[in-house]
């Protein structure tokens, strides 16, 4: 009888479908168990597998798909769970904490997808370019159909959450003759020097002197809703807004009434509250470019996600003290 190898579990969704099979993952993982399940909920695992599961790596990121604490106590067997992302706001970290199950994530792939989404996002609003594309296709030829457009030079750009796609948006945004500020009460002093960008000690000092808004933080407990109504007040008469960082962070409501009052004046999504459902309202406002979750992908950037993932799980699996873990410290000892 052949030794039981040790399984591995890894979960895209049927919306999503990023690959049809596991092949770089077997590939690096050699010797292990490796299964791919395509699903749309999470009761779609069959639950008879859950027992023998030992890791899993997750690179579903919808939010119809959570690994709660009812589906993270059936998986008895379970060491680490790798996320495949830099968010990891749909597996319960707390829960897996008290069941011993390591949770890790990728917070350097995409950086530069995502910073670089951003910007088009940015300018795609500023330029008015959905107007302009749309006025042309439908026979028209008149620069003066999206008159009131303003230079982006010595504008003020806000961040909200100044990690590595913060900076590298800040990076980026420079080039443009922007004024970058940011909030971000997590991060070290001094990063502001470094950057050579202005710091600012709340969010309200931040939306009330800034021109454009980019949301760049993690969705967690304290930043859910983080823009609602009394924010979209604070902000300035005409702003723009931009998210590639996660809807929950952004009241959809509130949005979409800042939008039709012009408090807002443009925004531009890459991420929705409850994806992929939109709301009705947002598919009918001209002063909105929606983008389908899409901010972190190129060719290279999946490559660099399924690599850096089944590599980072195979350290887990040896003892090695691998980084990222974002429900506690230490490493797992091997099997």
């Amino acid at each position: 009888m052949e030794p039981r190898r040790t399984k591995v579990l890894i979960i895209d969704s049927t919306t999503e479908k990023h690959f049809p099979q596991p092949d770089i993952e077997r590939e690096i993982l050699a010797g292990y168990d490796v299964h791919l399940a395509h699903i749309s909920n999470i009761n779609e695992i069959p639950a008879e597998i859950l027992p023998e599961i030992e890791f899993m790596i997750i690179w579903a990121c919808i939010p119809s798909i959570q690994f709660n604490q009812a589906f993270l106590r059936n998986l008895g067997r379970c060491r680490a769970i790798v996320k495949a992302a830099v968010g990891y706001d749909n597996v319960d970290i707390d829960a897996a904490r008290q069941l011993d199950i390591a949770v890790y994530n990728i917070p350097d792939y995409g950086t530069e997808e995502v910073a670089d989404h951003t910007l088009a996002l940015m300018l795609g609003v500023a330029r008015k370019l959905n107007d302009i594309n749309l006025h042309v296709r439908q026979g028209g030829w008149d620069w003066a159909s999206v008159k009131k457009l303003y230079r982006l030079r010595d504008k003020t750009l806000g961040i909200i959450g100044f990690g590595r796609i913060g900076g590298a948006v800040a990076k980026r945004a420079a080039a443009f003759g922007l004024k970058i500020r940011f909030y971000d009460p997590y991060v070290a002093s001094g990063v502001d020097k470094t950057h050579g960008v202005t710091r600012c000690e709340s969010l309200e000092e931040l939306l009330a002197s800034s021109d454009i808004v980019s949301v760049n933080a993690s969705l967690n407990r304290t930043s859910h809703h983080l823009l609602s109504a009394p924010q979209f007040q604070q902000m300035k008469e005409g702003v723009l807004l931009v998210n590639t960082a996660r809807g929950g962070i952004v009241d959809s409501q509130a949005l979409l009434e800042a939008l039709k009052s012009g408090k807002v004046a443009a925004a531009g999504l890459d991420v929705l509250e409850n994806e992929p459902d939109i709301p009705a309202g947002f598919r009918t406002l001209d002063n909105v470019i929606l983008t389908a979750h899409s901010a972190f992908y190129t060719e290279e950037s999946f490559l660099e996600m399924r690599t850096k993932s089944a590599e980072l799980l195979l350290g887990i699996m040896a003892g090695v003290n691998v980084r990222n873990r974002v429900n506690g410290n230490g490493i797992l000892q091997p099997s």
